[in-house]
């Protein structure tokens, strides 16, 4: 008797787990008189991209041919609009925008349709709409801080901009200028968060830049929001590498002198055993003649650039000076990327300046071309003491190239 009860109940669950089984196979068919109706194939990967009061929505579908269209329903199913799908014999793609959406997070369904007229299984997805509270408070952040804007020595705008804080990606940044040749230029920079500088080629000093910065709300986003242009102030001074004390040298002595990086320097100037131009005592500008050591004989140091026409002045702002009576130190300008003038002839340049005080020493130039930029080279001359039995010695603060306005 025990026996033939334990079969029953096996019998009893067998039986409802088959019913179970063919409940769950039968969830997604019905049957009307002619047979059962079939479910059309779903997208795959179904995504929502944001977007400025609208989104895309992208999928993937694949296997049945027969699917020919689908339907997107939103708003609690009040709203709708239905696409065309031409099936491949592949994967084929969803890529739809839907617009006119209010902001804020929003559901979705879709359904597709064959030829038949079956309908699928329904597919819901969420995403969030950006607008109008989004602006406003990208409107109260305000552009992108720019750090730095000079002239770079090619004849650009240099532009340094503030690294990215994290809160909200920033796409880009537009900027709006016009070159010397009077072309306009509306130009989108793409951001990288970290470090960025930018440079605006052919740059009229004449006039600014004005830019505005693009952001995206998250990384799906198939929409930029900007904010209100800015204008910049104008340039003031052109970017001279390496011109202040403390300066970095690209090769010394092991003990106290060496050469200033970023500078052409002549063997003139590098009068301590083939080395001179830093102290690396504090790593100042500083050139030294006599004192035991050989004199700077026609010593020069000079950078090259590209300048587009412009009133310019070149300083260089002095930290200590003895001269000894032997007054031969020049800040000089000249044409070309061959160098400067030598100093017993330094009239032969476009400027030039004399040093007579020990505090500031600087030469004005103008460049008329119109048309184009004029490659110059700056820097400094020096013949300083005429034996290593006297002595002269000076010590830069900075060496610029400002633009006048």
């Amino acid at each position: 008797m025990k026996n033939i009860t334990i079969k029953w109940l096996v019998c009893i669950a067998g039986g409802l787990l088959l019913l179970s089984s063919c409940s769950k196979m039968n969830a997604y068919k019905k049957f009307e008189q002619g047979g059962e109706i079939r479910y059309p194939a779903t997208f795959d990967s179904l995504k929502v991209l944001s977007g400025k009061n609208r989104v895309m929505i992208t999928g993937l579908i694949s296997g049945d041919p027969n699917v020919v269209k689908y339907r997107i329903f939103w708003n609690s199913g009040t709203d709708s609009l239905d696409g065309n799908i031409n099936r491949s014999s592949g994967v084929d793609t969803l890529k739809q925008i839907v617009s006119n959406l209010p902001e804020g997070p929003m559901s979705f369904e879709l359904r597709t349709y064959d030829a038949a007229g079956d309908i699928s299984v329904p597919m819901n997805i969420t995403g969030n709409v950006y607008g109008a509270a989004f602006q406003s408070s990208l409107d109260l952040r305000g552009n992108r801080l720019v750090l730095q804007s000079m002239l770079d020595e090619s004849g650009g705008a240099y532009i340094g901009w503030a690294d990215e804080d994290g809160l909200v990606t920033v796409a880009g940044m537009e900027a709006v200028y016009t070159d010397y040749l009077n072309v306009a230029h509306d130009t989108v920079i793409p951001a990288q968060p970290v470090g960025q500088t930018s440079l605006l080629p052919q740059f009229d000093v004449s006039k600014t830049y004005q830019y505005r910065t693009l952001y995206r709300p998250d990384s799906t986003s198939i929409d930029t929001f900007a904010v209100a242009y800015q204008a910049a102030p104008l340039l003031t001074e052109v970017r001279v590498p390496n011109n202040t004390s403390p300066a970095s040298n690209s090769s010394n002595d092991g003990s106290r002198w060496a050469i200033l990086s970023d500078w052409i320097t002549n063997s003139g100037a590098e009068n301590h055993n083939g080395y001179g131009g830093v102290d690396m005592g504090d790593n100042s500008i500083f050139f030294e003649g006599g004192y035991g050591a050989q004199p700077v004989s026609n010593g020069k140091i000079y950078q090259v650039a590209m300048l587009p026409p412009g009133t310019y002045t070149f300083d260089g702002s002095v930290n200590w000076w003895n001269n000894n009576g032997y007054n031969y130190v020049y800040v000089a300008v000249a044409q070309g990327n061959t160098g400067l003038p030598d100093w017993n002839n330094i009239g032969a340049g476009i400027s030039y300046g004399q040093l007579t005080n020990g505090y500031d020493v600087q030469t004005q130039f103008t460049l008329t071309q119109a048309t184009q930029v004029t490659q110059v080279s700056f820097g400094v001359v020096l013949n300083m003491s005429t034996s290593s039995n006297d002595g002269e010695s000076l010590r830069f603060n900075s060496l610029r190239l400002y633009i006048n306005h």
